[in-house]
């Protein structure tokens, strides 16, 4: 797979040694809705990695990294630990660490993504900080859900529209417009201001 549009030649020449060493073969595809990466378990010859072609290049390395732990300990432990427990945190750690400096990242990811590494969470999505930094670094921009101010109406990609109601302790409670049902989304969740 050619990495070059995501990832420097020397951070291809680290992935390449990795995928070899730990028996991967990294497929990167069409953007799933559902998460940034996904690790396959080997059915065959190799295991698979498939990461979405849509994430910038900052994105894509925490997330092939990410994935590529799994394979670690999927080699080490099989099923008998945690996918995202303390095992894996330490290796996603180790993998990591090298790539934590300026060579690789800007300094505000490198800020965010340091704090991001003291305890990392299944998934960068769940870091809200980090999440916000990275979408800056998108070729589209997004307006997320808390941009918007109470009062505002936005569609969402299904056509659907709703108002913004207010803001609960984490989520942002908002009223379909059509039904009057109410529903939480995630403030990173990305709308289309009307």
């Amino acid at each position: 797979m050619d990495l070059s549009s995501f990832l420097t030649s020397e951070t291809i020449k680290k992935i390449n040694s990795w995928e070899e060493k730990f028996n991967v073969k990294i497929i990167v595809c069409s953007p799933s809705k559902s998460r940034l990466g996904v690790f396959i378990p080997k059915r065959h010859d190799n295991h698979v990695i498939r990461i979405n072609n849509n994430l910038n290049k900052y994105a894509f390395l925490i997330t092939l990294i990410h994935e590529i732990a799994h394979a670690v300990i999927w080699e080490k432990y099989g099923r008998r630990v945690n996918p995202h427990g303390e095992e894996w945190k330490d290796q996603y750690k180790k993998m990591m660490l090298p790539f934590l400096n300026p060579e690789f990242f800007p300094e505000d990811v490198l800020r965010s993504l340091s704090n991001h590494m003291i305890n990392p969470r299944a998934s960068t999505v769940r870091d809200l900080e980090l999440s916000r930094i990275l979408k800056k670094y998108d070729k589209y921009k997004s307006t997320f859900i808390s941009d918007i101010h109470d009062g505002d109406e936005f569609s969402i990609d299904n056509g659907k529209r709703f108002v913004r109601i207010e803001k609960l302790r984490k989520n942002y409670k908002c009223k379909e417009i059509s039904t009057g049902k109410l529903y939480r989304f995630s403030p990173l969740a990305e709308v289309n201001l009307i």
